[in-house]
């Protein structure tokens, strides 16, 4: 429907068809029968916006049918954890809000062996796809996809069950190295038992602050930092030259250039004004740090199943395969929690089997 017959329909000057109803329904995230009662109640969100000074409860918008689907997902997910009577993490690191992130990345970056994984990565793709996995490996559902307003980086999704813990990435413009950021951004949520929305280059409130400080000194430890620094010249006295160096040191630690342009810039050794310049290409066809169009591969595209295990991550598709296995669940109840066709179905339970993703994650 156009603005000018909303309003118009608003202003009871016009009757929608019964599909127009349905599609502002689906777009709302509510039942059709919602626009006729007076007393229906949108519940709340459970996602905390920390993107402004003043966290309040976060308002879905044009995104709010993107929020409910990962909201079945997750409790679909769940669910299949109850029925295969699975054993689910207990605990999972709690982080003191009022500790030190950096001390903490440290504890956290160890227990996941961060330097083992950035040593034996070749690249930041391949950095990016360990990360995800043992972060996975948690007990902490990981989730990708670009089909959200680009204003969201990811969100978090906290629970007391760690059946339930997820991360959504937004993966529209933006490249491994970036998510790679998002993952621990939100990671610092979850471990600080928030489900919570974020922007990762904003720190207008000590919640947001926190979980980027995290993420920094997760991705890129100060000490190693500067050891490298040290090591090789490296110049900050101008934009180009930041940018430069930020570029070569983003290489060495399998990060975006935003996030060491941020984490040079909190050290002292770049000036804030360089950062924001860098930033401020976000979206940009020429930006370093989005995702650029793949150039080789078949005219086919990918095998069937392969983007869609890109974007469910081994954990949820290992739980689905041993679900269907087990007869806990059906193909058609898989479609219905997460709009799969068969055919894509199938596709996945191929690429899983040839890629030998076990159970390790669930």
């Amino acid at each position: 429907m156009s603005l000018k017959k909303i309003t118009a329909t608003l202003q009871g000057e016009n009757i929608p068809t019964k599909n127009q109803i349905i599609n502002l329904a689906h777009r709302l995230a509510v039942p059709p029968y919602a626009f006729f009662t007076s007393h229906f109640e949108v519940r709340p969100s459970p996602i905390v916006d920390f993107r402004a000074s003043k966290p309040e409860s976060l308002k879905y918008g044009k995104d709010a049918n993107k929020f409910e689907y990962i909201f079945v997902l997750r409790d679909f997910l769940a669910d299949l954890y109850k029925r295969l009577d699975l054993d689910a993490p207990e605990t999972l690191f709690s982080s003191d809000p009022d500790g030190n992130p950096e001390q903490f990345a440290k504890s956290v970056e160890v227990m996941l062996d961060l330097k083992t994984i950035r040593k034996a990565s070749s690249n930041k793709t391949e950095f990016f796809k360990i990360f995800r996995n043992e972060v996975e490996k948690l007990g902490i559902f990981v989730i990708q996809d670009h089909n959200i307003s680009a204003k969201i980086d990811g969100f978090a999704l906290h629970h007391d069950k760690f059946t339930s813990n997820l991360i959504f990435i937004n993966s529209l413009k933006r490249n491994s190295a970036a998510k790679s950021f998002t993952i621990a951004h939100e990671l610092a949520h979850i471990f600080g038992k928030r489900s919570a929305i974020s922007n990762n280059y904003q720190y207008d409130n000590d919640v947001e602050s926190y979980a980027n400080e995290f993420a920094a000194s997760l991705l890129i430890p100060r000490e190693e930092l500067i050891e490298e620094i040290n090591k090789k010249n490296y110049f900050f006295n101008s934009y180009d030259l930041a940018k430069q160096s930020a570029e070569r040191l983003s290489e060495i630690f399998k990060c975006s250039i935003s996030a060491m342009l941020v984490r040079l810039e909190r050290l002292g050794f770049s000036k804030r004004e360089y950062t924001q310049s860098f930033i401020s290409g976000f979206g940009k066809p020429n930006f370093l740090d989005s995702d650029k169009p793949q150039v080789f591969g078949s005219k086919e595209g990918p095998k069937p199943g392969v983007i869609d295990l890109a974007y469910l991550g081994p954990r949820a598709v290992s739980l689905l395969a041993t679900a269907l296995e087990r007869g806990a669940t059906s193909k058609y109840e898989i479609f219905e929690h997460t709009g799969l066709s068969k055919k894509r179905i199938d596709g996945l339970l191929h690429v899983a089997a040839e890629r030998e993703i076990g159970k390790e994650y669930i």
